[in-house]
């Protein structure tokens, strides 16, 4: 079985910053720790609600993950769908 090589060209989305909040498709909610390199591989490293910390390479990790908004912002981005001013 081949050996699995990284892409370590893989950057971060600007969006994808220590402190946001984002919903993993099997890991939940949770909250950007940290950003960077675990072994030379672009990693992400999330503190999920469930009170463990998941470490993922961003090659695997960043199809799973997406931006998870407050009731604040979905009222928000309500507003603004309708048409109001």
């Amino acid at each position: 079985m081949p050996e699995w090589e990284p892409d370590v060209t893989i950057e971060p989305p600007s969006t994808l910053v220590e402190g946001t909040r984002v919903l993993h498709s099997t890991f939940g909610s949770g909250t950007i720790g940290r950003v960077g390199h675990y072994k030379d591989v672009p990693t992400v490293w999330i503190d999920v609600d469930d009170g463990q910390t998941k470490a993922l390479a961003l090659e695997f990790g960043l199809p799973h993950l997406s931006p998870q908004t407050t009731p604040d912002q979905q009222k928000h981005r309500q507003w603004f769908r309708r048409g109001h001013r």
